[in-house]
């Protein structure tokens, strides 16, 4: 519009007159580029902006974050959770990485640890808090000091209080002295709280009433005085051992048995006169002492004596003279005996072949062979030596009443080569044998005064020398049914004798020596036994092949011990030890007359061999299992004769043969010795045999 049609127009007469006119001014474009940029960086348009971008980063959190849930025991435990974690009803919304978390609740132990939280899913834990210990307070009627044991195991405790016990069902016992134990099933609660048990304990005694003749005695329970008699003591229950002791009189042991609750009264307890005390001693010292024959020690030594009563006392030591005295002592009363001993000697005469050797007794050199020792009357070991020959040794106990003479042979170094010789050889049928070096001299037999001695054994010298080999066993049946397939050892009252390991009988002796010549075919040795058929006519001393061992060999290898002859196979007392053998013990009841009631074998007849231990020299069932046929014929002599016999080996030609050891069948005292000698020629159910052969 321009100027002029902006006028109005009223009407033509007054339009110049009324209205002036209107004059254009003045335009200035506005510029829009800087009023816009004042406008961007106002403080509105920051919150604005502001606002926006933090809820982008919250909805990118919410789609990107995954909640993370604590399921506790207790429910209502603290959980907390280390970095950007964010409350979120029962669990925190987190971001995927690794949180470490603190769980905590009143009463409880707290936890800790570290959970891993993936894009892939929301993470759930559950967290199981372990209870705090608990505390027990033990309330005991009688108030008395205790012992708190909580699943057997002694815990610490103060006046009654037990802390930190583990929470948990517990078996808590309450011991104390002279009461019974308590014990009950507790259920400790925990969580630092403190609980009471009531016990009501109940005596762990019985009253004894404890009386002795005469009164006013000593009365000593445990190594405790608890008073004189007559007295009622309070005992603990169990076994225990009463004391009561007087002066001038013996002191009485009296076992009791107290139940708790359960009042006793013991019958008057009469209280002998003391023993007197002998102190005895000799000179030289270490003297036997016997009392009535009964052996009591060895010098310096005291001896407790029934007072008033005369006794017996008789000293005595080797190489001396045994001294006795008669004693009478009083109650309580103590003396001194001292006796002098006079030793007593012997002539010894050695000689040895070759001559001019030298002579160690007791391992001091004494002189040469030849001379004639006087020594004490004691045994004595001697020991032959010459250059270029193997030593000798013997023992000898010189006799006053008797000059004895000691012969030594002595073998040379190139007799001595056999010592290559195989320590073991196993034979044709399988059993072991053993190399034996006798080289002793020995009486075979014993002694008239010997009791349970037969007259069939006559005492006699023995030298021997000569090596030779013995089966550690005696044959079985396995072995000798090698020989006689077909045989059998039968059977007694329906106890088998028959198992292959068990010891071949029911065998005569000839074929015993039978089968040592088979034995020594088998293994191209020269038979020792001359035979017929199936009869036996001789021997030959010198063949080198199998036979029975000699009455002398079988008698050093079952008794010679450091130069003495042992009495049993066991040792040189009754009764009989455990495992020395078999013997008829109450297995064998229902098969033979008489038994050894306080002796146990485990079998009723033979045993399997080696059974039992083996004696020194690896020598089993020398005594017991079977009895043992013998190479010599049966002989009995007249006596014990100067004369000593080399490496015997009996006669050729007689009807029987000797047996020696005892068997199953035996249980007697005369039996059971190894010098018991028996003889036969026929079969038995309790005999077998064992082999042996000479070395050379």
């Amino acid at each position: 519009m321009t100027a002029k049609e902006a006028v109005p127009v009223r009407d033509q007469d007054r339009a110049d007159e009324d209205f002036s006119i209107i004059q254009p001014a003045g335009f200035t474009p506005v510029v829009t580029q800087a009023g816009g940029r004042k406008l961007l960086f106002s403080p509105r348009a920051l919150i604005v902006a502001a606002a926006l971008l933090l809820g982008m980063l919250i909805l990118v959190y919410l789609l990107v974050a995954r909640s993370l849930i604590f399921e506790t025991q207790p429910a209502d435990a603290n959980v907390s959770v280390s970095g950007l974690a964010l409350p979120l009803g029962d669990g925190h919304l987190v971001l995927p990485g690794t949180y470490r978390y603190e769980i905590s609740a009143t009463g409880y132990l707290p936890q800790s640890g570290e959970v891993e939280v993936t894009s892939e899913d929301h993470s759930r834990r559950a967290i199981k808090l372990e209870r705090l210990p608990g505390h027990l307070q033990v309330i005991t009627d009688p108030p008395v000091p205790v012992r708190i044991l909580v699943n057997g195991k002694e815990i610490p405790a103060e006046n009654g209080l037990a802390k930190n016990i583990p929470a948990g069902t517990k078996r808590v016992t309450i011991e104390t002295d002279r009461y019974l134990p308590f014990t009950r099933e507790v259920e400790i609660e925990g969580l630092d709280n403190t609980q009471q048990l009531q016990a009501r304990l109940r005596p762990a005694w019985a009253d004894v009433e404890i009386s002795s003749h005469p009164p006013g005695a000593t009365v000593t329970v445990e190594g405790e005085v608890i008073g004189t008699t007559p007295l009622t003591a309070q005992l603990i229950q169990g076994d225990r051992i009463v004391e009561i002791s007087l002066p001038d009189h013996k002191t009485a042991e009296v076992p009791v048995a107290v139940t708790a609750g359960v009042d006793q009264t013991l019958a008057p307890v009469e209280l002998a006169a003391a023993d007197g005390l002998l102190r005895v001693a000799s000179s030289p010292s270490g003297a036997s002492v016997t009392v009535n024959g009964e052996f009591r020690g060895q010098t310096p030594m005291e001896l407790e004596l029934a007072p008033d009563s005369v006794h017996q006392i008789r000293f005595f030591k080797d190489g001396f003279g045994s001294v006795e005295r008669r004693v009478e002592i009083g109650p309580g009363v103590a003396r001194e005996i001292k006796v002098d001993l006079s030793a007593v000697f012997g002539r010894v005469k050695i000689t040895s072949s070759p001559a001019n050797a030298r002579v160690y007794i007791d391992g001091e050199l004494a002189g040469n062979t030849g001379e004639t020792f006087t020594l004490p009357a004691r045994s004595h070991n001697i020991l032959v030596r010459k250059q270029g020959y193997e030593d000798y040794q013997t023992s000898v106990i010189p006799s006053a009443k008797l000059e004895q003479t000691v012969r030594a042979v002595l073998l040379t170094e190139e007799q001595a080569r056999w010592s290559n010789i195989p320590a073991e050889v196993t034979h044709g049928a399988g059993g072991r044998m053993l190399l034996m070096r006798p080289n002793a001299q020995f009486t075979m037999g014993s002694s008239r005064r010997e009791q349970g001695r037969r007259a069939n054994e006559v005492m006699r010298k023995i030298s021997l020398t000569r090596p030779f080999y013995i089966g550690t066993t005696e044959v079985t049946n396995r072995q000798f049914r090698r020989f006689k397939r077909m045989h059998s050892s039968s059977h007694v009252n329906g106890v088998s004798l028959d198992n292959d390991n068990l010891p071949v009988v029911n065998v005569s002796w000839s074929d015993a020596a039978l089968f040592c010549n088979w034995l020594s075919q088998r293994d191209g040795l020269k038979p020792v036994y001359r035979s017929e058929g199936s009869r036996v006519t001789g021997f030959d001393a010198s063949a080198n092949g199998y036979r029975l061992p000699t009455e002398a060999e079988w008698a050093w290898a079952a008794r010679f011990r450091n130069g003495a002859m042992l009495k049993f196979p066991w040792g040189n007392e009754l009764p009989v030890r455990k495992n020395s053998g078999n013997y008829a013990d109450n297995n064998a009841a229902q098969l033979v007359p008489a038994v050894l009631r306080s002796y146990s074998d485990r079998y009723a007849a033979t045993a399997p061999v080696a059974s039992y231990s083996a004696n020194p020299l690896g020598l089993y069932d020398l005594g017991g299992n079977v009895s043992e046929w013998i190479h010599d014929l049966y002989t009995i002599g007249t006596g014990l004769s100067m004369r000593r016999e080399e490496n015997p080996v009996g006669p050729q030609d007689g009807d029987y043969h000797v047996i020696r050891g005892s068997s199953w069948r035996h249980a007697g005292l005369t039996e059971l010795r190894l010098s018991f000698r028996d003889y036969g020629a026929e079969p038995r159910s309790d005999v077998g045999f064992r082999v042996a052969r000479w070395v050379y």
